[in-house]
């Protein structure tokens, strides 16, 4: 049996068995096969938590990429088979003049797997949010035999769109499709959160970066408008393509991964990269290619925190407190946040970060609505929360693990903060539990549809034990 090994590398198992059913009958008899044994499914593999792991059997869906566009009362759905990528539906929507609701920063992802993690776009809900049916096979037949079932409504369906496969192998999915658009972008540097903030009512799908070093904003401005395409537009997408898709990751893993050097790594903040951000180039071009970025191209891990929208300031704050301690930038920390870390008994594994690591790559911040799930990220009753997210190029990755690790608990303890189930999570049952209030009416439904358990993992286990219901 091949061992698999996610995209960050960082992730290696051995299933026991491996399986690509053709059709929903040779499914299901894998299904009854394996009734008393473990069943986790794989995706493209572009996650870095422990999710998909398993010893026993791992299934690929990658032979279910039906698309199916039909008008439902004047409305377009689209039923896509779980193994279609989200570059593949775009492509078959944009034929018919349409696209999805939501589009995320990567389009490499299975829709089933960027569903079940929570994968999000920015200015809108995640792309699980609008599943309106989920196809899955599972063990909620009779006398608890494998069967398909169609999840439309209620509370049932808020834990099907972002399930973390709990629920069983989702088939196809259903979601609305909207009328394909034109995106207006340009990049505008700010001095402070403020001015970032104060351009969304005129830039509602943007995402801004915080520079760490440099501790300056650039906001990537969008929104949607009506004007037809920008003649420059092929020509920002080479430049955006070559000069930050590929020169600036080349810099970044230069002066990290191979050069290891905290020097260069400051001027390419402080200096060189803002060099290349042309703020008064404004280009409008088609939303599918304007949204995505082809961040797949260099291999890293990232952690990605949810904080609500009303603290998105304190968030930011203490991201650069806890960045600038790492890279030992700092002097004394801020009086106040000693305090509270000294509070939390924190202080001593502050103290541990000093110096220990340079962080070196741009912190990407996007604005995520309210989702009508159970547990993906945004799901509650707060209107709006912001990813915060983190990544590395270099390895070993343990000092960075270090570092990720307190942001993660700091956020958590001071901001709300959630991890992203498919990036890198560094969470247990206890830090979930304070997270989702809802995942006790989670965990009731998986169970109706996994009475016993196979579907779930040594990862979910660890997060959502079934003993805390």
């Amino acid at each position: 049996m091949p061992e698999i090994v996610n995209f960050g590398r960082n992730v290696h198992f051995t299933p026991g068995e491996y399986h690509e059913p053709a059709d929903e009958q040779a499914l299901l008899e894998i299904l009854s096969r394996h009734a008393a044994a473990k069943i986790r499914v794989i995706g493209s593999l572009h996650a870095w938590s422990d999710a998909v792991v398993t010893p026993g059997c791992l299934l690929n869906m990658k032979r279910f990429q039906s698309i199916e566009i039909r008008q439902i009362e004047g409305q377009a759905f689209v039923t896509a088979g779980a193994g279609c990528q989200v570059k593949q539906l775009l492509a078959a929507l944009q034929q018919r003049g349409l696209t999805l609701p939501s589009v995320g920063l990567i389009s490499e992802q299975t829709i089933a797997g960027a569903t079940a993690t929570g994968t999000h776009g920015s200015g809108k809900h995640s792309l699980a949010h609008y599943l309106s049916a989920v196809r899955v096979a599972c063990f909620a037949g009779e006398n608890g035999a494998a069967a398909i079932v169609d999840i439309e409504e209620g509370d049932d369906l808020r834990a099907a769109r972002c399930s973390l496969g709990c629920l069983g192998v989702v088939v196809a999915v259903t979601l609305p499709c909207v009328p394909q658009y034109q995106v207006a972008e340009k990049a505008t540097a700010c001095n402070n959160l403020a001015e970032v903030l104060a351009l969304e009512e005129r830039s509602p799908l943007q995402q801004f970066f915080l520079f760490p070093h440099a501790w300056k904003y650039y906001a990537q401005e969008r929104a949607q408008v009506n004007e037809p395409k920008s003649w420059s537009e092929p020509l920002y997408r080479a430049y955006w393509f070559l000069g930050i898709d590929i020169g600036l990751h080349l810099l970044v893993k230069t002066a990290a991964a191979w050069l290891k050097s905290p020097r260069m790594i400051r001027f390419l903040f402080r200096s060189l990269i803002p060099l290349f951000l042309f703020t008064r180039w404004r280009v409008v071009g088609r939303s599918d290619q304007m949204l995505i970025m082809e961040h797949e191209l260099f291999r890293h891990l990232e952690l990605e925190a949810f904080v609500p929208d009303r603290n998105l300031p304190m968030a930011t704050e203490l991201v650069r407190v806890i960045v600038q301690q790492a890279d030992g930038s700092q002097g004394d920390a801020p009086e106040e946040w000693m305090r509270r870390f000294a509070e939390a008994g924190l202080a001593e594994k502050f103290a541990a970060l000093k110096g220990t690591f340079v962080h070196h790559y741009p912190i990407c911040i996007r604005k995520v609505l309210q989702d009508d799930t159970l547990i993906s990220m945004a799901s509650g009753e707060e209107a709006a929360w912001y990813a915060i997210s983190f990544i590395t190029y270099v390895q070993p990755r343990d000092r960075f693990f270090a570092m990720a690790t307190f942001l993660a608990e700091a956020l958590a303890l001071y901001c709300e903060g959630r991890i992203h189930w498919g990036k890198w999570f560094p969470f247990d049952a206890q830090q979930v539990a304070r997270c989702y209030p809802q995942a006790e009416k989670f965990l009731e439904i998986t169970r109706r549809y996994d009475p016993c358990g196979v579907f779930r993992n040594d990862f979910v286990e660890k997060v959502l034990p079934r003993a805390a219901s």
